[in-house]
């Protein structure tokens, strides 16, 4: 998985439920140990099985490129089944000219 600077950015994850079972989603991305962006279940876009998470061109310039990134989702339905996916890993790509367009 990769993402490029200042390019938008969708990841489609699937949850062990629907998603509309779980009260609460957490999706962060981390660079260098530091959670730069986090997304709740108001966040999100969802359907029957995924989760689909959208970074705009300002969130992706946030990350420094050649350094890699992480993302992780955890849900929440009851104490316990509040599930965690498994950490993924991002490659981060520069982008040759990270200007943000489309803005005024």
């Amino acid at each position: 998985m990769s993402l490029i600077r200042a390019c938008s950015y969708i990841a489609s994850i699937k949850t062990p439920a629907a998603p509309d079972s779980y009260s609460a989603i957490l999706v962060t991305f981390q660079q260098d140990g530091d959670n730069l962006i986090s997304k709740t279940l108001e966040d999100l876009e969802c359907d029957e099985t995924y989760v689909h998470v959208k970074l705009t061109q300002e969130e992706t310039a946030l990350f420094t490129a050649a350094v890699p990134a992480s993302m992780q989702i955890r849900c929440y339905a009851s104490e316990y089944e509040a599930p965690g996916s498994k950490v993924w890993y991002l490659d981060v790509y520069p982008a040759l000219d990270d200007q943000i367009l489309g803005g005024e």
